[in-house]
């Protein structure tokens, strides 16, 4: 766990290149735009470009590059492995097919930021890292939660006892995907909850508490065999973490967090929140009447936080976060295949 009130900001170094890291990005869908669009906000400080965009077909590449005024268009994923001019490769398709495009980027000797779920489970995970190691390139789970001022400032409330030691997290992220062709549904392309979903109210828990002592799971599956709703309780030494998710419903997406001498109630979204309310149980602890409760609002960049962290940790030669570690990230795909196990969610190339 990192220190609690480490800043989230690029720290400029006479050691750190000044040479512009040129960023690809592999994928044209929803998450390809957010960070698209995160790129261009970062300032000229952090000297970065995007020059390069790949896609399945010339057509969806060509009319990404110019919504974002991107260079080059390319209408293969080889074709951006290939090109030369670009360093730092977002890996933005569907996480069923994370790990073959993380290997394949870094074999062409490029860093990666790979968007999560990371991959399927925590052997192709163990095995992107090991590539990474071999080519000795920067590979990073772009888990932008971990990264939310907020969420660091909460965890430095926590670690310094602001309201007591941790009894329950409670976390929920549920919405209605109907659409039964959509990646959500398809067992294809890894779809469900938890992955997609889930992986945040774990992430919540996982931030503050670390890695659980047990876990227990339940699960609706559709048809196909993925989980449509999914609940599961974190154990840990005197505390217990409850997330649920669904793609059946939408729920209110808040997260609370219980301490013996008070709570956090982090607003929706939780997993990037701009604000949060801290609750002392003063009455509790030395018999005087309640305090108004305090209410902290944090600036929110989105995806530029770990965009700025990876520029940072890549100009300075490291090969892997000091937030989202490979170690973490190879944990919080184990216990997702934990999880699965548990409910009987079986990915075709599992079997």
């Amino acid at each position: 766990m990192i220190a609690a009130r480490r800043l989230l900001r690029v720290r400029e170094t006479p050691a750190m290149s000044t040479t512009p890291l040129r960023w690809g990005i592999a994928g044209t869908g929803g998450i390809a735009t957010a960070m698209a669009t995160a790129l261009h906000t970062i300032t000229d400080t952090h000297t970065i470009e995007t020059v390069a965009v790949g896609s399945r077909s010339e057509e969806s590449a060509a009319a990404f590059a110019e919504r974002h005024g991107i260079e080059r268009a390319h209408g293969s994923y080889e074709a951006l492995w290939a090109d030369p001019d670009v360093d730092v490769i977002y890996v933005a398709s569907p996480h069923s097919h994370h790990h073959a495009m993380t290997i394949a980027a870094l074999e062409a000797g490029k860093h990666v930021v790979c968007e999560k779920a990371f991959a399927l489970n925590a052997a192709e995970a163990r095995e992107m890292v090991a590539t990474a190691e071999r080519n000795d390139r920067f590979l990073m789970e772009a888990m932008w939660s971990w990264f939310m001022p907020a969420w660091h400032d909460i965890r430095a409330r926590v670690v310094d006892g602001d309201i007591g030691k941790i009894i329950t997290i409670d976390a929920n992220f549920a919405i209605d995907v109907p659409n039964p062709e959509g990646r959500h549904r398809r067992i294809d392309l890894a779809g469900g909850a938890l992955l997609d979903l889930g992986i945040y109210p774990l992430a919540l828990a996982r931030f503050l508490l670390g890695e659980p002592c047990d876990v227990r799971a339940l699960a609706n599956l559709t048809d196909q065999g993925v989980d449509a709703t999914l609940g599961a309780v974190l154990g840990y030494e005197g505390a217990i973490a409850v997330l649920t998710t669904s793609l059946e419903a939408t729920s209110d997406l808040t997260a609370t967090i219980v301490g013996t001498d008070g709570r956090i109630d982090i607003e929706a979204p939780f997993w990037f929140p701009q604000k949060y309310t801290l609750r002392r149980d003063v009455q509790r602890r030395d018999n005087h009447p309640d305090v108004e409760p305090e209410h902290h609002v944090h600036p929110n960049r989105g995806l530029v936080h770990e965009a700025e962290h990876a520029i940072e940790r890549i100009r300075a030669g490291e090969r892997q976060s000091d937030i989202v570690t490979w170690e973490a990230t190879i944990a919080g795909m184990t216990l997702m295949d934990e999880i699965r196990r548990q409910v009987g969610v079986v990915y075709p190339s599992e079997c």
